[in-house]
């Protein structure tokens, strides 16, 4: 049965692995030691300090129980941008008339905005490939939701991700060849090593600061704009199921879009219940399946797996769940949310009854 916990120093040498399979573009999985090392203490860090205005991450694992393997991984930023910025374009359309030719004109800008300062950030999804299966993915994305629904005051009220954008079949970002390679001696993975190790202040030093006319960029690269790459996709189908929506802002590198959300209109954050959990003995076909959490923040777990919630709203959970979740008399509460099944599943098990 698989899981989500905290990660910890232990994960080291298997997110390295990970990292290595994510592919390029993906800044939070750097293939760097040194960087793991200072993601896992600070993740470590959060999960167990007191509320801060500080930037922290919220690092979890998805593991195999029946292997203690990790497979997956997914994560909360906060403080974006708080200690060093967060760069974005933000593209704006702007009209032009001319009286003498009697035509009005549209062209459209990218400008260099730090609009998510202060922000939380929701990301580091990933699961390997022989694991994604139904709801699994789907796990991933709403365990942050759930854990943030018990510790509302940990995180901005403006929450955010970033989607990875275009990446040609040589592994280069049409949006970097056309715009950012101008300005750096640097090739796209190059930069973006740079930036997950070093930061952005290379951005700060030689950036140009002025609005940039994307009719004079590459066709390919004005074509890549807000768009996510195909891995990607996915993962922007389920922010947009949970509220999210594009504003025109995307990535410096590669024109991926980010997506934005208010905390409290999170779908899942919204639909999440916190109850008491009572033990049952054995489960029936028809009990429905949830994202069950133990709503605790340093031993946070989450498991996805069938319950039955009782006339008083008591969540009935059978033994591998209270187990997996390692629940007790002392910590009997938990949070919980339904399993939204896709329209293909939907239309199944409408057949079927």
């Amino acid at each position: 049965m698989l899981y989500i916990r905290p990660s910890k120093i232990s994960d080291l040498d298997a997110l390295l692995t990970l990292s290595a399979q994510v592919g390029d573009g993906m800044t939070s999985m750097p293939t760097c030691r040194h960087s793991w090392l200072d993601k896992l203490h600070s993740s470590a860090q959060a999960f167990s300090q007191s509320p801060s205005n500080t930037k922290n991450c919220y690092f979890m694992v998805l593991e195999d129980s029946a292997n203690q393997r990790i497979v997956g991984t997914t994560a909360i930023y906060t403080g974006l941008g708080l200690e060093q910025p967060f760069y974005s374009y933000q593209r704006q359309r702007i009209t032009r008339k001319s009286n003498s030719l009697k035509t009005v004109q549209q062209s459209e800008t990218l400008s260099i905005v730090e609009h998510f300062k202060g922000a939380t950030e929701v990301g580091s999804l990933f699961l390997l490939p022989q694991y994604r299966q139904p709801g699994v993915g789907q796990m991933l994305a709403r365990a942050r939701y759930l854990l943030m629904a018990d510790a509302k005051s940990r995180f901005s009220n403006q929450v955010m991700a970033e989607l990875r954008g275009v990446i040609d079949d040589t592994n280069k970002s049409p949006l970097w060849e056309a715009l950012g390679s101008k300005f750096f001696d640097l090739d796209f993975q190059q930069a973006v090593n740079v930036m997950a190790t070093q930061g952005p202040a290379f951005i700060t030093e030689l950036m140009p600061k002025h609005p940039i006319y994307v009719e004079l960029l590459s066709k390919s690269a004005k074509n890549s704009l807000s768009v996510p790459n195909n891995s990607s996709a996915p993962a922007l189908r389920m922010l947009e199921k949970e509220g999210f929506k594009h504003h025109g802002i995307i990535d410096l590198f590669d024109g991926g879009p980010s997506v934005e959300a208010t905390l409290s209109d999170i779908k899942t954050i919204r639909a999440s219940k916190h109850t008491d959990f009572a033990h049952i003995n054995q489960l029936g076909a028809n009990d429905v399946e949830f994202y069950i959490s133990n709503a605790s923040l340093e031993n946070f777990r989450l498991i996805k797996a069938q319950a039955r919630v009782s006339d008083s709203g008591t969540l009935l959970l059978d033994n591998k769940s209270i187990q997996l979740l390692n629940l007790n008399t002392a910590t009997n509460a938990v949070r919980y949310v339904a399993v939204m099944k896709s329209a293909q599943q939907a239309k199944i098990k409408s057949h079927a009854a």
